[in-house]
């Protein structure tokens, strides 16, 4: 095999046809690749810490995520299916929520008390001026109970 084929690194020309020297991995080292792959989606990223009024206070951001799931589902009566705190590093500049719509919700009015109540948590739980920002930019949106389409 000829380096030319491979913009002449002879090192990629080298590693291009070892790996098709290659057998097949093992039944061992097979389990433990599949092993592995079917895990990965339950490995979880660890939260990040949010800015609080209290500079010796951080609140951990999936913390407030099951908190804000919690008491929207609670109060509104709407499984809450996505929750977004969006920002950089430990600053909160705003958040997505989303909820499954039932038939004749009334989603502007439902949309309005969801967002009161993520205010409010906000406020209580990290502070007034740490979410300021946040508490302006508080999107609802909402997904179709059938189809599970986002609604528009």
């Amino acid at each position: 095999m000829s380096s030319e084929a491979y913009g002449g690194d002879a090192t990629d020309a080298w590693l291009v046809q070892a790996s098709r020297q290659l057998d097949e991995p093992s039944g061992d080292i097979a389990r433990l690749i599949a092993n592995l792959g079917d895990s990965l989606p339950r490995l979880r990223r660890p939260g990040r810490d949010l800015a609080t009024d209290d500079p010796l206070v951080r609140v951990n951001d999936r913390v407030l995520k099951k908190l804000l799931a919690t008491v929207v589902r609670t109060s509104v009566g709407r499984l809450v299916v996505h929750v977004e705190l969006v920002g950089d590093d430990a600053e909160l500049t705003g958040v997505s929520i989303g909820l499954i719509a039932r038939y004749r919700d009334d989603l502007p009015h439902s949309a309005g008390l969801v967002r009161d109540h993520v205010a409010q948590i906000l406020a209580q739980t990290l502070g007034a001026d740490a979410t300021e920002q946040a508490r302006g930019h508080i999107h609802v949106r909402w997904q179709d109970v059938y189809t599970r389409e986002w609604l528009t």
